[in-house]
């Protein structure tokens, strides 16, 4: 992973308004490979780059791409970008697929929602909106072709990872009191996300239990209505009036359940995984201020052993000076030349910790950047959800209002 923080996007921005839908099952060539999922991705951009070959920038662009697609399209904004925070793509591993149900309407629904957000969220960057692999992605129709070369092109992470692993229980030791109030933040707003998943989960499950309930009385009053007709029309009748209000209570429940666990639910995870984003940047940043400080810290000893050297002590313990007279060794040689090692070896690491410094101090202001951009994607989808949460809501209860005020006009 390069050091160097990502370009200023360029000025003009134009309008990028991705969508992505129609999940479909394929099976792979000649039918022996695995089966797998395409979607949809429909672009509809003003950028005439988009629209080499149309000429029209009205045309909507349309290619249809796997999930291993987005998730090659993500590893390379992460390398080509290490000072943005990048979208998080739904997990790979997920239960469904221990249950052998990847294809289900249920997962592929909810997964392509997902799908959405990551790609909505690029589109809103205003440097990832840019990069030359997105414009690849959601335009080329020789994406196959193209992947291969970039699959190849991706380094390996196992030296981020073992830098990850040494710095795992190393801290900042002085943290900038904006970063301490930002992680403060992230923290609630992940233990808020957290306890509305968990909420609305069984919101989800009770509603389906509701669901379920009715259901059955509605079969109950439809056995009910039967067995009453021909002796007394009207208690029939009306019977049949309830049963038909409970069938569709039912329905109106099943389409707000529907809603809460393909949308909002998809949204609150989502959600979730992206503050991890946003952490996982800041623990970036802070791994560039500790191997700042730690190069701080080895100057600060060079100097110090050199400063005692010249003072004439330090420079080896007792036993090692003596064995060193034994050996034969001029004591005062050996000062001279431990001096003159410690002096280039100071030298170089003031160089050392510019740069260290330079790289610390630029990532923080790339940080504080991407976390500007966050907070503004984070309130605009809050927003967006919560009012698509209310109005759906306030929809089932028009639908039952005006079902039940029906029912109780068609009572006789």
């Amino acid at each position: 992973m390069t050091d160097t923080p990502a370009k200023p996007a360029q000025t003009q921005r134009f309008s990028l308004v991705i969508t992505v839908s129609d999940p479909q099952k394929r099976v792979g060539e000649g039918g022996t490979s695995a089966s797998y999922v395409t979607y949809q991705i429909s672009t509809k951009t003003n950028n005439p780059d988009y629209h080499s070959e149309s000429g029209s920038t009205q045309d909507i662009i349309v290619v249809h791409r796997r999930y291993s697609d987005l998730l090659l399209l993500h590893d390379v904004l992460a390398n080509d970008y290490p000072t943005c925070i990048i979208p998080p793509l739904p997990d790979k591993k997920v239960f469904q697929y221990f249950a052998g149900d990847r294809f289900s309407q249920r997962f592929t629904q909810k997964r392509c929602h997902s799908l959405q957000n990551f790609l909505r969220r690029v589109s809103l960057h205003p440097t990832l909106s840019q990069s030359s692999i997105l414009k690849v992605f959601l335009t080329s129709g020789d994406w196959d072709t193209y992947k291969k070369s970039l699959q190849d092109s991706l380094p390996s992470n196992k030296e981020d990872v073992t830098d990850a692993l040494m710095n795992a229980f190393k801290t900042v030791h002085i943290q900038n009191d904006e970063f301490i109030e930002i992680k403060e933040r992230s923290d609630k707003l992940d233990h808020t996300v957290s306890k509305l998943d968990k909420i609305f989960h069984k919101v989800v499950k009770k509603n389906d239990a509701i669901s379920e309930d009715y259901v059955k009385l509605a079969t109950a009053l439809d056995d009910l209505s039967e067995l009453v007709s021909g002796e007394d029309n009207n208690l029939a009748k009306n019977l049949k009036t309830f049963q038909e209000g409970a069938v569709q209570q039912s329905y109106f429940i099943n389409d707000l359940n529907k809603y809460m666990d393909y949308d909002y639910l998809v949204d609150l995870k989502d959600l979730e995984h992206y503050i991890e984003s946003m952490r996982q940047l800041i623990r970036l940043k802070d791994q560039k201020q500790i191997d700042y400080e730690e190069l701080n810290e080895y100057l600060t000893k060079s100097i110090k052993d050199k400063d005692d050297l010249i003072a004439g002590y330090g420079g080896g313990n007792f036993f090692s000076n003596k064995l060193e007279e034994f050996a034969g060794i001029n004591q005062e040689a050996a000062r001279r030349d431990k001096i003159t090692k410690l002096e280039t070896r100071i030298t170089s690491l003031h160089g050392e910790l510019d740069k260290a410094k330079k790289v610390a101090d630029g990532f923080e202001m790339e940080t504080l950047k991407e976390i500007t951009q966050f907070e503004t994607v984070k309130t605009q989808e809050l927003k967006s959800t919560l009012g698509e949460l209310a109005d759906q809501h306030i929809e089932y209860y028009e639908k039952m209002l005006q079902t039940w005020v029906k029912v109780d006009e068609s009572l006789v």
